[in-house]
């Protein structure tokens, strides 16, 4: 049996290779190691498996059948370990990688970062700070105004002054209404109350308010701007015993100002003007504001690139004026004067002849408007976008208080200002006067004896 086996495999290995082969087969190893190559098809290499491969016979091409196979190992391909994607953000201003590691998070922190981006919010839990959505830093354009309230980036922002005129003007048609009013006047005498119900009682007795308007034109940014303001006397408001005796209309008694301005550069503003310029009056010499010219520079100071964040900005002012912003003694003094020239009698002279009251009335009133002027000047600080902290020298005495805008899109201002700080002639004095041995006393009803409260209510539009 065994040899009809093996006749079987000789007759069939005889009939493969008697048949037309082009290429012999030769098996070499992957494997360099030399030690590793056998011609044993079952060799294995320190317990490595052993893979061959055929190879092209490097004789010539042949029919014989004695070729010797030559097998060689072939070392296995190793499975390379999934390579991890690697982000880096590059730091422009060092040029330093950081590589970025992502991780996850929860699906409501995920809800909140996707409104977060349609918004435009900055991400607050961004693992990596470098790459968080930032709010963006808009350029502030220059800085305009028609009163008291400044206009910039198309919104209005609240006052940098009460009483100090500013440099900055008008571009385009801007108008101002709106309503001040103070706790206390020279009409009486301004005593530190008691409790509330004297407090009401002053106010009632001497408080004051008028109305007061506004309108801007022209573009103080490339030619001029023009501002014409307007005071009227009648309010009929319940602050003040006047209001309350009197039955006029708010045209009875009314003043108007005429402004100039220039603005020099996006921060920078200059104005002139006359407030009470010209005043239509039914009381005739009985009542009256004072006419006052002044010369004013205002500054803006850009504090934080980020107009939105807190202290932006700061604001300074400083000029000249006359009339109301001279000091209390030396209005007395330029009274008594007047009154010596139109012949009425005062401290250190008596006339021959007494001068009618309409007379001494009206020398009082001309003293009062013009004459000598005195530094005045302001500082505002924005501590956040829509409230400013304010500090002011009239001329007379220092004044402290706050304006803010508390609506985004509308133009409302409130400013309330404690004025009469410094306890100066405001609060009593002596006053020299020429030709004369003493010194003459303030009248009482002009001077107050505590701070004076006052406030202010605006409207501003622009087209």
């Amino acid at each position: 049996m065994k040899s009809f086996f093996a006749g079987l495999a000789c007759c069939g290995l005889g009939l493969s290779l008697n048949a037309p082969i082009g290429v012999a087969a030769e098996w070499e190893s992957v494997n360099t190691d030399a030690e590793s190559k056998s011609t044993t098809s079952n060799q294995v290499d320190k317990g490595r498996s052993t893979q061959w491969s055929p190879v092209q016979s490097k004789s010539e091409i042949s029919t014989k059948t004695n070729r010797q196979v030559v097998w060689t190992p072939v070392e296995p391909l190793k499975k390379s370990a999934p390579s991890q994607s690697t982000l880096a953000v590059i730091d422009t201003g060092s040029n330093v990688k950081e590589p970025i590691r992502w991780k996850p998070v929860e699906p409501a922190i995920a809800q909140e970062i996707e409104e977060d981006i349609d918004n435009e919010q900055p991400i607050k839990d961004a693992s990596v700070k470098n790459v968080a959505i930032k709010p963006p830093v808009m350029p502030s354009g220059a800085t305009f105004a028609n009163d008291k309230a400044l206009w910039r980036d198309n919104n209005w922002h609240p006052q940098i002054s009460s009483l100090v005129p500013i440099g900055f003007g008008p571009k385009g048609t801007m108008i101002s209404m709106g309503l001040y009013g103070w706790d206390c006047t020279t009409s009486g005498i301004c005593t530190q109350p008691q409790d509330w119900e004297d407090y009401q009682d002053q106010l009632e007795r001497f408080g004051e308010a008028h109305y007061e308007f506004s309108v801007g034109i022209g573009d103080s940014e490339k030619l001029v701007g023009i501002a014409l303001t307007g005071l009227f006397e009648e309010t009929s408001l319940p602050i003040g015993s006047r209001n309350e005796t009197e039955d006029k209309s708010i045209f009875s008694n009314y003043y108007i100002g005429a402004h100039l301005s220039r603005n020099i550069g996006p921060d920078t503003g200059l104005r002139v003007g006359v407030k009470n310029w010209l005043d239509v009056k039914e009381c005739g010499l009985a009542c009256g504001y004072p006419k006052s010219a002044y010369a004013v520079i205002s500054q803006r100071f850009r504090l934080n690139d980020n107009q939105n964040g807190w202290f932006p900005n700061a604001y300074l002012t400083a000029g000249v004026g006359n009339g109301e912003f001279r000091s209390l003694d030396e209005q007395v003094r330029e009274s008594i004067a007047s009154q010596r020239d139109n012949g009425c009698q005062t401290y250190g002279y008596i006339p021959d002849k007494p001068c009618t009251p309409n007379t001494l009335r009206r020398a009082v009133l001309d003293a009062a408007n013009y004459g000598e002027l005195t530094p005045i000047g302001s500082a505002a600080l924005e501590v956040y976008p829509g409230f400013n902290a304010i500090g002011e020298w009239t001329g007379r005495n220092l004044n402290l208080g706050f304006s803010v805008k508390p609506f985004e899109e509308v133009g409302l201002v409130f400013t309330s200002m404690w004025n009469q700080l410094l306890k100066n002639c405001d609060y009593g004095c002596d006053v020299s006067v020429p030709d004369y041995s003493g010194k003459a006393p303030l009248p009482e009803n002009m001077i107050t004896y505590r701070p004076v409260w006052s406030f202010k209510l605006s409207l501003d539009v622009k087209f």
